[in-house]
C-alpha cells in the first residue's frame, strides 16, 4: 500500500510548514513529493473521514507577528498536492490542536498561550464558514509555577455522540466540558462533566476510542494516562497508569496519544525520556496493561502517527529534526526500529492518507 504522509513543522527560514511524502507501507520508505510554503508553524493537522480535506492550525505571516498570526486553514487533497480552500484568523498564536466534530460540520481548536478555544462552522464543501467562531477563554492557574502560571488550553475534542465539547487545559488541571449542540448561543459550560486531574498533572490530550464508551486522557507534566468510561452524562475514572519505566527519575513530559488501527493497543510519546510507550487495552473496561517502552531514536517526540494499514508508526522528533519509522508487530503491538528515517526541520505532527 502507498500512502501520503503530511508532516507539520515549526518553520525554518523558508516558511515551509507542511511537507508531503509518499510512503510505501511494504518497505517503510518515504519519498518527498511536495510541500506547502508561505505558512508558519503548522503545529497540528487533522483529516476528514473521506480523506479529501486536511485542516491545520498554523500561522500566516500576512496576519502579522507570531503572537497574533494564528489561524485555522482548510485544504483540498488533490493527488500529491494540497489546494488551499480558505483560512480564518483566531487573533492569537497558532492553535496547538484542531479537530472535526463527528458530523464534520464544525472544526474545533485550542490555543495554548492565551487559553483560547472555540468552534468554526464548516460549509458543505468543507470550507470554513464566514460566520465568526464561537470562543471561550479559560482563566486560573495550577501548582507548577513554570507551566501552570496561568490557563493553557491544549486540546479540543467533541464527544462521539456530538453532545459535548471537551477542552483540556494543562494550566488549571481540568478538562472543561461545554454544550456543543447549543454552541450558536455561546459555549455553556457543564460543570458536572468536568474532569479534575491531580494537581500538577497537566492534562494535554483527550482521545475517544471508536467504541464511543472509553476515553483516554494524557497528562503531560506527570507522564500518566487516565482511562475513563464515558456514559454521555459523566466521565467515570477507571485507571491512571504511568508512561515511564519505574527506574526513570529524570525530567520528561508526555506529548501525544494514538490508538492502533484495530483499537487494541494504545501508544503514547514521552519527551525527555524520548520514547513511545505501548499499552494493551482491556476491551471490556478500557483499562491499560503495560507492554513496553521503546526509544524513538531522536529528541523530543512531540507527535507520531500510524499508517492506515496499521503496519508502521512514524515518530516526529522535534529537537533532532528527524522522523523515525517503526514496524508494529500485529500480534503483540510491540515496535521494531525499521532503520528508515527522514530529516526535516522541527517536525511536530504527522497525518496519513491512503492513496487510491
Amino acid at each position: 500500500m502507498n500512502v501520503l504522509a503530511y508532516i507539520g513543522c515549526y518553520t525554518d527560514e523558508k516558511k515551509t510548514g507542511i511537507h508531503i511524502f509518499d510512503a510505501d507501507t511494504e518497505s517503510g520508505d518515504f519519498r518527498p513529493v511536495g510541500c506547502v510554503a508561505g505558512i508558519e508553524n503548522a503545529i497540528y493537522l487533522t483529516l476528514n473521514k473521506a480523506r479529501t480535506r486536511l485542516y491545520a492550525g498554523l500561522g500566516l505571516p500576512a496576519l502579522g507577528a507570531p503572537g497574533t498570526n494564528g489561524a485555522v486553514a482548510a485544504y483540498a487533497i488533490q493527488g500529491d498536492t494540497l489546494q488551499p480552500l480558505n483560512h480564518k484568523p483566531i487573533g492569537v498564536t497558532p492553535p496547538c490542536y484542531v479537530a472535526l466534530d463527528p458530523a464534520e460540520r464544525a472544526l474545533v481548536f485550542a490555543e495554548y498561550t492565551n487559553a483560547v478555544s472555540g468552534v468554526f462552522e464548516l460549509d458543505a464543501d468543507g470550507r470554513l464558514a464566514d460566520t465568526p467562531p464561537v470562543t471561550v477563554t479559560h482563566t486560573g492557574s495550577g501548582p507548577d509555577p513554570k507551566r501552570q502560571e496561568k490557563a493553557h488550553a491544549h486540546c479540543a475534542e467533541v464527544s462521539p455522540d456530538g453532545r459535548h465539547l471537551c477542552i483540556c487545559d494543562l494550566g488549571i488541571d481540568r478538562v472543561k466540558v461545554y454544550d456543543f449542540p447549543a454552541r450558536a448561543l455561546g459555549l455553556k459550560e457543564i460543570p458536572a462533566l468536568a474532569i479534575a486531574s491531580a494537581g500538577g498533572a497537566g492534562p494535554r490530550h483527550l482521545l475517544f476510542h471508536p467504541n464511543r464508551r472509553t476515553a483516554y486522557l494524557l497528562h503531560e507534566l506527570n507522564n500518566t494516562i487516565s482511562s475513563f468510561l464515558y456514559t454521555g452524562d459523566a466521565f467515570v475514572h477507571v485507571q491512571t497508569i504511568t508512561m515511564l519505566p519505574p527506574d526513570f527519575t529524570e525530567y520528561s513530559k508526555a506529548s501525544a496519544l494514538k490508538l492502533s488501527a484495530d483499537g487494541r493497543r494504545l501508544f503514547g510519546s514521552n519527551r525527555g525520556h524520548d520514547s513511545i510507550a505501548v499499552f494493551r487495552r482491556n476491551p471490556k473496561t478500557g483499562a491499560l496493561t503495560w507492554v513496553e517502552v521503546i526509544p524513538t531514536g531522536g529528541k523530543t517526540p512531540r507527535n507520531f502517527a500510524i499508517t492506515p494499514d496499521g503496519a508502521w508508526l512514524i515518530a516526529a522528533n522535534q529537537d533532532s529534526d528527524t522522523l523515525t519509522v517503526f514496524a508494529i508487530d500485529q500480534a503483540s503491538g510491540r515496535l521494531r526500529a525499521s532503520g528508515h528515517s527522514l530529516s526535516l526541520p522541527r517536525p511536530v505532527c504527522v497525518a496519513f492518507v491512503a492513496r487510491e
